[in-house]
């Protein structure tokens, strides 16, 4: 193992100088500059995200993760000059000592482009019921996009906010990462899209859960789903908050007039939205009712 992660392994609070420099105010620690968030202020944080964006707020969270993930991993591997276990490695002890949660039983399998996690004590559970790590999801994913490539899936199979004993994620392609529905549904969800897509003559058609996670789509590849489906999230998560507040009764679809198509997205049930592009030679009167009778469907099927 490399000579950084034995160091990496005796580090503490010395590594940290407070009010280095002529500014004050600042703690600098692995030659980097931190700011140090208490639980409770993460808490606080998270619930007034939830409280405006609703389920939005973990699609975001996770979004901002991943990012900052790929981010990071090519920061510590320009400035070390490691190789990718090594990085991968390196992060994740960086940020069990920064009191994200104790990782254990990492296993990296670059043949099979499989990672195993397991995050013990994760800052991002809490009593109260908030249900799960959703930025260390992102981070993880953002990770291991630099060692198993942009093809890959998360799946955070156990979690302690559910009763579990611990947090566990699995990381890989579609093969090896469970899918969050048994195989049959999916290939009956299939079908109920590809029957969408010839009554509307669709470009696009996507089924996602409400907080963001592509379960189906037909993006092309320089199309990033994450980032698609949390705008989604998101864009339906104002919406309904937005009626909410006028006293204006549940939302029931938005319409966005693009230039090129037009993107209908709606809720179809409490975790699960649909969305599609359609021309402008497409009738939006039309175009609805075929969403509405593929909405019903899926309901019926995920009863």
């Amino acid at each position: 193992m490399s000579d950084l992660i034995e160091r990496t392994k005796s580090h503490t609070f010395k590594e940290f100088t407070i009010f280095k420099g002529v500014i004050e105010g600042t703690i600098e620690g692995f030659k980097r500059r931190f700011c140090i968030m208490s639980r409770d202020h993460w808490k606080v944080f998270y619930s007034s995200m939830y409280d405006l964006l609703g389920k939005s707020t973990n699609a975001i969270l996770r979004k901002i993760g991943e990012d900052f993930g790929q981010k990071l991993y090519a920061s510590i591997e320009n400035q070390f000059k490691t190789e990718p276990k090594t990085t991968f490695l390196f992060i994740l002890q960086e940020l069990e000592k920064l009191g994200w949660g104790a990782f254990w039983n990492i296993r990296i399998n670059t043949d099979s482009k499989e990672i195993e996690v397991e995050l013990h004590n994760s800052i991002e559970v809490y009593k109260e019921g908030i249900p799960s790590c959703y930025h260390v999801y992102g981070i993880l994913k953002g990770l291991a996009k630099s060692i198993l490539g942009e093809d890959i899936v998360i799946r955070e199979i156990e979690c302690t906010a559910k009763g579990d004993k611990i947090c566990k994620f699995i990381i890989g392609t579609k093969t090896v990462v469970p899918e969050l529905y048994p195989k049959e549904t999916i290939e009956k969800l299939i079908n109920i899209l590809q029957e969408l897509k010839k009554t509307i003559k669709s470009s696009v058609e996507l089924v996602a859960t409400t907080d963001g996670r592509p379960i189906i789509t037909n993006l092309s590849e320089e199309i990033d789903s994450s980032l698609w489906t949390t705008n989604l999230s998101f864009i339906l998560e104002g919406g309904k908050n937005s009626s909410h507040t006028i006293k204006n009764g549940d939302l029931k679809e938005i319409i966005i007039n693009a230039e090129k198509g037009i993107i209908i997205t709606s809720q179809v049930t409490k975790d699960i939205i649909i969305a599609v592009v359609v021309g402008s030679d497409t009738s939006p009167g039309l175009a609805g009712l075929a969403l509405k009778k593929a909405k019903d469907k899926i309901i019926e099927l995920l009863k």
